[in-house]
């Protein structure tokens, strides 16, 4: 079964089971003896947590990989045959397991999330055998300028892939229009390259609904992608793995089976002025990461599962500027155990214009089923500061916090969340919504000030949960609905990404001069921001 990010376990009445354990199995990752089965507990972008060493087991000692994250993964053995699992075997809730009869080294990875090289990778020691340890990836010196040369695509290589291959650091790779139906990997060996399209509009990456990521970037520093599309791939437009320094501008991306733009325990970023459509998770999302020292900022996320997610993530992360409509929800991020660095933590979301994401006809996971009717919902996120946002036309909440049950284990409180300052109408749950899931009295310190509102729920929720002075009131007293927010009953189910009726990607502006610019190394991002400036949007015609 698919784990829900806004499955609401016990105190709603809505229950997912718990999978009982094995107690033949031993799960590794916290150290110990093995036991006479090994299990490896993977969960979304990690085989068996992160920065998993080396896993040694007996000759004849069966491992069991078990997924328990939110995306489907396989696992591709590197120099060795016989064994793994395709992703269609391998969904979140499956297993797989197989008994390692000869001693040896088994590496391998996941194709969807990770490279040979490096991103989603484990390693089994079987036997007595003896290896070399696993050396960090080669990241070369940061230059101190870009080196002026430009790499022509297809002047100068034929294929995007080509062109990276060629790079070195400081260099530009100017893509010409056209559509590349390849799949491009970027290693940390080609670190501080920029990737630019001539014309976002017709230059055009595509996967044909074949290949995984139009461009993946794997533990690469300083690696900028811009002024291009991707599109019709199985998993992710643009996606930035385990890096430090990342940027993507100017970049479209359409139709893509999971998210749009993407970055993963990656640090310091920028996400602006982009575009995201059809996928049935995110447009935007960061995660995984703490602090994540990002922003994204200008960008327009439609026709997707949510507009943003972001699971467990936080520490200077900025979400400002954008628009997020007609999807199922708008803003999500939310903690979780399937994915590292839990729990979400510390993001502004500020100046953005979220309204009508209600949207039953996208592509969507099960959260962004669950989700539907929600504008900015935080589902047990910590310290968020959510400020000057215009949101409204939603059939659920406007701005909602909930702690969220994962499951019997896991229960996620949402505490010291600030919602200030905002315009929320037209919600039909409730503009505002409060569920800490305490006595009638707790608020677990989260509170609400400043803002211009119809409904709230629980009632008079400025005085019950107020940012300065005493509270008054009970939280009971109009109380958030929150079995009605966590049941899927009347919302419509997913629609195939790759038949969905979209509408066509408006035409998107470009950067400016992308023949002439020189190369931008995504080096000190997200760069100065005044926060305090952002203002509240307008609201459209």
């Amino acid at each position: 079964m698919r784990k829900s990010v806004v499955v609401l376990v016990a105190m709603a009445t809505v229950l997912l089971g718990a999978c009982g354990a094995d107690p033949d199995i031993q799960q590794v990752g916290a150290g110990g003896p093995l036991a006479s089965k090994v299990a490896i507990k993977t969960l979304d972008n990690v085989f068996g947590g992160a920065n998993q060493p080396d896993i040694r087991v007996a000759v004849g000692e069966k491992v069991q990989w078990e997924n328990f994250g939110r995306n489907e993964h396989d696992i591709v053995p590197i120099d060795s045959k016989g064994w793994g699992v395709d992703a269609a075997d391998f969904a979140p809730g499956d297993t797989y397991s197989h008994t390692f009869d000869k001693p040896g080294v088994y590496s391998y990875y996941c194709s969807l999330h990770g490279t040979k090289t490096g991103g989603m990778r484990g390693r089994l020691l079987v036997g007595a055998v003896e290896a070399e340890p696993q050396v960090a990836n080669t990241v070369p010196k940061q230059p101190s300028a870009p080196t002026g040369d430009v790499i022509k695509v297809p002047g100068d290589q034929p294929t995007i892939q080509k062109g990276v291959d060629a790079a070195k650091p400081g260099d530009l790779i100017l893509v010409s229009p056209g559509v590349y139906k390849e799949a491009v990997e970027v290693p940390s060996a080609k670190s501080y390259i920029t990737i630019r399209g001539v014309e976002r509009n017709t230059t055009i990456l595509d996967g044909e609904f074949k290949k995984a990521n139009g461009i993946i970037v794997v533990k690469a520093k300083g690696v900028a992608i811009e002024n291009m599309t991707a599109r019709n791939y199985t998993k992710n437009g643009f996606f930035w793995t385990g890096s430090t320094g990342y940027r993507g501008s100017y970049l479209t991306a359409f139709r893509n089976g999971d998210y749009g733009i993407y970055a993963f325990e990656s640090t310091d970023g920028l996400m602006e002025h982009s575009y995201a459509s059809g996928s049935p998770d995110a447009g935007f999302y960061i995660g995984g990461c703490q602090p994540c020292n990002a922003r994204i900022n200008d960008v327009i996320s439609e026709w997707n599962g949510l507009g943003y997610s972001g699971t467990n993530s936080g520490g200077n992360l900025v979400i400002s500027n954008s628009t997020f409509r007609y999807n199922r929800a708008g803003i999500v991020p939310n903690s979780g155990s399937y994915e590292p660095k839990y729990p979400q933590d510390d993001n502004t979301i500020v100046g953005n214009l979220v309204y009508s994401n209600n949207n039953g006809k996208t592509p969507a996971i099960d959260i962004s089923i669950t989700a539907m009717g929600n504008g900015i919902l935080i589902a047990g996120g910590i310290n968020n500061k959510i400020e000057r946002n215009l949101v409204f036309d939603h059939d659920l909440g406007g701005i909602v916090i909930i702690t969220y049950p994962e499951d019997a284990e896991w229960v996620w409180k949402a505490t010291g969340n600030k919602v200030r300052d905002n315009v929320v109408s037209d919600s039909k749950l409730g503009d505002l919504g409060l569920w800490f899931g305490g006595s009638a009295t707790e608020t677990g310190g989260n509170c609400f000030a400043g803002n211009t509102f119809e409904t709230s729920a629980p009632k008079n929720i400025e005085s019950q949960a107020p940012c300065e002075g005493q509270r008054s009131g009970s939280m009971e007293d109009g109380a958030f609905d929150l079995i009605k927010l966590a049941s899927n009953e009347g919302k419509p189910a997913s629609v195939d990404y790759t038949k969905a009726e979209l509408p066509p990607v408006p035409k998107q502006p470009n950067m400016a001069n992308p023949t002439t610019a020189p190369a931008a190394m995504a080096v000190n991002m997200p760069g100065p921001f005044d926060v305090d400036a952002v203002k509240l949007p307008k609201r459209p015609s």
